[in-house]
């Protein structure tokens, strides 16, 4: 697991993103039909998250929380980090066609793909004030 190889934020937390971005950019349709899904209580899914996503995110909490403690990123609630990671990751898969429109009703390039990716770890982990390890 990323996070669990990860020396501290900025190499845990970044390549997050790179991944989440990356899940994006390339099955947008599984990003729509996972928000889908929770957003009608998910009714397939619910057993999913009650177990594995549930012990996944408690792991993500222990190993953020680890990175509090030795001073490496700012004092905030891991949960509501990894939710912002989430909602921000996702939206350009759940939200593709608004982010289209607004590319001059063209797709991202490459260079666009990467230019995002970019800014959301710069926003993120600025944020939070990630240091390395």
């Amino acid at each position: 697991d990323i996070f669990d190889q990860a020396s501290g934020p900025v190499e845990g937390i970044g390549a997050y993103i790179d991944a989440k971005m990356e899940i994006s950019r390339r099955h947008p349709a599984g990003s729509k039909v996972w928000a889908s899904e929770v957003m009608h209580g998910a009714p397939v899914i619910q057993d999913y998250l009650e177990t594995t996503l549930e012990q996944w995110t408690n792991g993500r909490i222990t190993v953020i929380q680890s990175w509090i403690d030795r001073g490496l990123m700012a004092p905030i609630d891991p949960r509501h980090l990894l939710y912002m990671v989430w909602a921000t990751t996702q939206h350009y898969a759940d939200f593709g066609h608004q982010i289209e429109t607004l590319n001059n009703s063209e797709p991202l390039t490459d260079a666009q793909w990467q230019a995002a990716t970019d800014s959301v770890k710069t926003i993120i982990l600025k944020g939070i004030g990630a240091k390395s390890a």
